[in-house]
């Protein structure tokens, strides 16, 4: 071979290398902007979902985070997880815990999955099944599930094991969550309407009218009318017919006139006659 032909064989070479080069050096750079850009479209969507989270819009939360999880997008194992955790929760906090369960099964199937994160999800799988058997009405199967929620620090389901407590008829119980969940939401009307009550039917009548003075003072307007019905017997168990029947008559033009509030009305209507 002339020397000519084995230059010409070496620019050949050299050409088909640098092209071979730019070649790679394109679909690297393209398939980064892929990335990029993917990346970037299914992060909009997350960034905003959080935003709703936070602002308190659950289900517009749960709208933004499900579309940045349906994007396709490499190395973003971390930003889903993330994101899951959000719209479990979102879930959780709309009630809707068979959705949240969902979502807490697949977290649970990562691959690289933390103890501390296995721990957590089983304990809110478990505070959710707590949650459906409440709103079912299985009290008896709920209550050790949200007693060990609060073993766990979850406080707020000192509440939920107060109302169980109530109706399962265990009074001891009730007493001594809703006073713990008072201590952590002083405002509770419903907490302060249960306590009342009980101190009434114990005939510790200034600890009732403690709470219940505590309830009717609260922003919490959940229990008006369960409150201002104690009130009036309240009165009427102080022998106060007066006030009593005056409290009823207000109560009357305000709230719906039961059969139990008609008694209670026609037994302080003789009363007064008799003053």
């Amino acid at each position: 071979m002339k020397f000519s032909d084995k230059k010409k064989n070496v620019k050949v070479v050299r050409y088909l290398v640098a092209l071979f080069v730019m070649v790679i050096i394109g679909v690297l750079i393209a398939g980064s902007v892929w990335i990029y850009a993917g990346r970037e479209d299914k992060n909009v969507y997350r960034k905003q979902g959080i935003m709703d989270y936070n602002g308190g819009a659950y289900a517009e939360a749960v709208k933004n985070l499900q579309i940045s999880l349906e994007k396709p997008a490499m190395f973003t194992s971390a930003l889903d997880h993330d994101s899951r955790m959000y719209l479990a929760d979102s879930y959780f906090l709309l009630q809707q815990y068979d959705e949240a369960i969902e979502v807490y099964d697949i977290l649970l199937k990562e691959e690289d999955i933390s103890d501390s994160d296995m721990e957590f999800l089983n304990r809110q799988k478990e505070l959710v099944r707590g949650m459906i058997a409440f709103q079912t009405g299985d009290f008896e199967t709920a209550l050790p599930l949200f007693q060990t929620a609060i073993e766990n620090g979850c406080t707020e389901c000192t509440l939920y094991a107060g109302v169980c407590s109530a109706e399962l008829g265990k009074q001891d119980s009730v007493v001594a969550y809703l006073t713990t969940y008072l201590s952590y939401n002083p405002d509770s009307a419903y907490a302060c309407t249960q306590l009342a009550d009980y101190y009434l039917q114990q005939g510790l009548y200034d600890t009732c009218n403690q709470y219940l003075q505590r309830g009717l003072q609260s922003e919490d307007h959940s229990c008006d009318a369960q409150l201002r019905f104690l009130e009036v017997v309240y009165y009427e168990y102080q022998h106060d017919f007066n006030t009593a029947y005056q409290l009823l008559c207000e109560y009357r033009n305000s709230y719906p006139v039961t059969e139990q509030v008609q008694r209670e009305y026609d037994f302080l209507s003789t009363r007064q006659t008799l003053e």
